[in-house]
């Protein structure tokens, strides 16, 4: 028997077998999910996957190929009921053939008890492709019907990062060229931290295959790649391994993901089915009843979203009598949810948080929609809503204060960086007590904690939602404005501290405006009553390069501040750090009002 009956008669016997390999979520330390890999009779030369591939590539037989191979991977998955993702491995090649039969996939998924939301189309980046169009066309089909998206071994070959921006994948695989001796390799640690920094603002997870070594898995944790699979913690087999290795348990992913710190929208993005809105109730409801967890259905007039989908109501409305008769008939439109919540991608998650939680409607929680410039980009669950706002305030409280809760130094540092970085303007508001070293020393710690818990109130009393609080510890605060109008809002400020500062003195204090208390030299001397000086600049944002020259300019506007020994604010001219010889006459100093 030739090679081509041979390849023709596996194909037509199904004699391959599925191999899986483990993937894992290194920073939770779970089981994420398994690739599936194909092998061919172990007797016959078409054993080896890439001699199977190119032979049936080289017959006309890949679409024949890729069929059985989905079959196969699909019912072993479910058969040993492993869990989380299947990734199934698909060569953008047969998206060319004419010939290639579309629905199967979904109907192997069906017959197995899976659904398409716990399978990931793999697409290998090894062959060229020449018509994105066809492949866009062909992905947005998955996508449709609930499927993720992949693309394999990126930077294996040609297409690179041309093919990751047209497909827009929920998962990108970094190939294992750039995996091995990771560790000892500049280059390579430069290109795959490139690559997390595009996964992370596109939204796309980014796995690391072929991790062969702890040295390899060091080095990818360390620049914060929480995804991988290779040799070092599991081979292909066709029964895997479905506990976590102990290289994973002992050494989770704890880099540090800063922009976690402030998420938007966007990191919620969903891709599902979506709906004309001339489409018939009738087929609606039919595709409702064969997709038993699908919850809600964005419908869309162009690129334009007009309502949603609401399982629930969708099916009480059938329920009802006469309900089928007198709707089935009538464009969704008509009966669809013409108010859903529709966000933009870079609305943060705290202001969707605000708007989820003021919505009356309890079946719009299930899904709100998405969108970029008013055109639908996708939905966002409300469920996972919740779960990045729970891991964020938990980040944030890594870095909070401990006795404000407010901001530390990290979170202040990368707000600082993103501003200029993406070149808006702002005024960095630097918060100090004056004499109130010799404050705690004559009243103790605890009435210092509470002069401290004061400015704190103050400053989130007497700023806007937008504008950033942060601690920077002790008696150190700052105020981050991104608004012309902050000075009215500083200055009603100083005038409550001076106020309400006042309570926390014993009456002989009050009397006499101050205390005695020892200087830093050890001589007793007289001290004012606390006031609160705050220096502010506007950092020139094309002169400024990063966080520490704006903590220059404000340090000096702060000393600035302090020389008036009352409340105070100083508006600093300087704007970037050469700005050695602005004469101090030029800023601008304003003193607390007084209070009748």
């Amino acid at each position: 028997m030739n090679l081509h009956d041979s390849l023709i008669n596996i194909i037509e016997q199904e004699q391959l077998t599925a191999f899986f390999q483990p993937i894992y979520a290194t920073d939770k330390g779970e089981l994420y999910g398994y690739e599936a890999l194909i092998r061919g009779p172990s007797n016959s030369p078409f054993h080896s996957p890439q001699v199977l591939f190119d032979a049936a590539l080289d017959h006309g037989l890949l679409s024949q190929l890729e069929l059985v191979c989905r079959k196969i991977s699909i019912a072993r998955f479910a058969q040993l009921k492993l869990n989380g993702y299947l990734f199934l491995n698909i060569s953008p090649m047969i998206f060319l053939q004419t010939d290639h039969p579309y629905g199967r996939t979904l109907s192997y998924i069906e017959e197995s008890g899976l659904l398409p939301e716990q399978v990931v189309i793999e697409l290998s980046e090894k062959y060229p492709i020449d018509t994105p169009d066809v492949l866009q066309n062909a992905l947005m089909y998955y996508r449709d019907l609930g499927f993720r998206i992949a693309v394999d071994d990126l930077g294996a070959g040609y297409a690179g990062l041309k093919l990751w921006s047209e497909v827009k994948p929920d998962f990108v695989k970094i190939d294992y060229y750039f995996i091995n001796q990771l560790h000892l390799d500049p280059i390579k640690r430069e290109f795959v931290k490139s690559i997390l920094l595009l996964g992370q603002n596109m939204n796309a997870k980014v796995i690391a295959e072929g991790i062969e070594t702890i040295e390899e898995y060091e080095q990818l944790q360390d620049l914060g790649i929480c995804f991988g699979q290779g040799f070092l913690f599991a081979r292909p087999e066709p029964f895997p391994r479905t506990d976590i290795p102990v290289e994973i348990q002992n050494n989770k992913c704890n880099a540090v993901n800063l922009s976690q710190l402030d998420l938007t929208a966007s990191s919620l993005l969903q891709s599902v089915k979506t709906v004309d809105y001339r489409a018939r109730t009738k087929d609606i409801v039919e595709y409702l009843y064969k997709h038993p967890n699908v919850y809600s259905l964005p419908v869309l007039n162009g690129k334009v979203p007009v309502g949603m989908i609401i399982r629930d109501d969708l099916l009480e409305l059938y329920s009802t009598p006469y309900g089928r008769a007198l709707n089935e008939r009538k464009a969704i439109h008509e009966t669809m949810n013409t108010t859903p919540i529709i966000v933009e991608a870079n609305t943060r998650l705290d202001e969707l948080s605000t708007m989820i939680t003021a919505e009356n409607d309890d079946q719009l929680l299930w899904h709100f929609i998405i969108t970029d410039k008013s055109n639908y980009i996708g939905i966002g669950s409300v469920r996972d809503l919740l779960r990045q706002i729970t891991q964020q305030q938990i980040k944030h409280a890594s870095y909070a204060n401990p006795l404000t809760l407010m901001p530390g130094n990290v979170p202040i540092y990368k707000h600082v960086d993103d501003l200029i970085n993406q070149q808006r303007p702002f005024y960095f508001a630097y918060f100090d007590l004056n004499n109130f070293k010799p404050f705690n020393d004559v009243y103790g710690y605890s009435k210092g904690d509470q002069v401290i818990e004061l400015v704190a109130k103050l400053i989130k009393k007497h700023t806007l939602y937008n504008d950033f609080n942060g601690h920077i510890g002790g008696d150190d605060f700052v105020v981050i404005f991104e608004r012309e109008n902050w000075r009215h809002d500083c200055q009603l400020l100083l005038n409550e501290f001076d106020r309400d500062v006042r309570h926390l003195y014993t009456e002989d204090d009050l009397k006499q405006e101050g205390i005695s208390a020892k200087s830093r030299s050890g001589v007793e001397q007289f001290f004012p009553l606390l006031s609160l000086a705050i220096g502010v600049v506007n950092p020139n944002i094309t002169s400024c390069l990063s966080h520490h020259d704006v903590a220059e300019l404000a340090s000096d506007a702060k000393k600035q501040a302090k020389k008036y020994h009352q409340s105070a604010i100083f508006l600093s001219r300087r704007t970037n750090p050469d700005d050695k010889n602005i004469h101090l006459n030029n800023d601008v100093c304003t003193r607390s009002l007084e209070f009748g």
